[in-house]
């Protein structure tokens, strides 16, 4: 098998966009592709393991996550140097999802990859409009998915996180801009063809 040189790949996109599916499809691609090990590091995940250990700085988490806040920026920066700190050797592909959710975070994840050697990272940037998102989100039919709430949703990735988006394009790192639109197999393929991994 070829091996394939080390990708390094951060996902934005917003609620809806399709993203975690595109994450996922991504993940099995290089894992056939490659026999590279892969570090993902996903805030989520993180969050809720720092929300199972009860202690006092779980039960905060907790509450934040609870109450639909936002955590403070020290929070996820932590959890992604620690999870780099212990799993990272150098070698692994890195697929990131949800870890810049804000300027300062996107500042310390630039500022990682920099130390690590992994400057040439590529973002992967799913789009989707307005109108397309709260279409999708409102016929998954969750019971907390009121447009209200969505167009909340939407407001907050376009007042926080498009900017942290710009942080890394000032930077001039390789953004790719994706259209969320077409079906998940066509999404899949822009992608792939962006990362050059075809």
């Amino acid at each position: 098998m070829n091996e394939t040189k080390a990708k390094t790949v951060l996902f934005f996109g917003p609620s809806g966009a399709g993203k975690g599916t595109q994450v996922e499809l991504l993940k099995e691609h290089l894992k056939k592709q490659s026999e590279r090990k892969m570090v993902y590091i996903e805030m989520g995940g993180l969050l809720r393991g720092m929300v199972a250990r009860g202690d006092l700085t779980g039960k905060l988490t907790n509450e934040i996550i609870s109450n639909g806040r936002l955590m403070p920026s020290f929070m996820p920066i932590y959890l992604m140097t620690q999870y780099l700190v212990d799993h990272f050797t150098g070698q692994e592909h890195i697929v990131a999802d949800g870890v810049t959710r804000r300027e300062g975070q996107a500042r310390a994840f630039d500022d990682a990859m920099v130390f690590y050697g992994r400057e040439d990272y590529e973002v992967v940037s799913i789009e989707l409009s307005s109108e397309k998102i709260i279409e999708r989100l409102l016929a998954r039919g969750r019971n907390d998915d009121s447009e209200e709430k969505i167009q909340r949703r939407i407001d907050w990735y376009n007042k926080d996180v498009l900017p942290a988006l710009g942080v890394m394009e000032g930077r001039g790192r390789t953004i790719h801009r994706i259209d969320g639109a077409p079906e998940v197999e066509e999404v899949h393929q822009e992608i792939l063809k962006a990362l050059e991994l075809t």
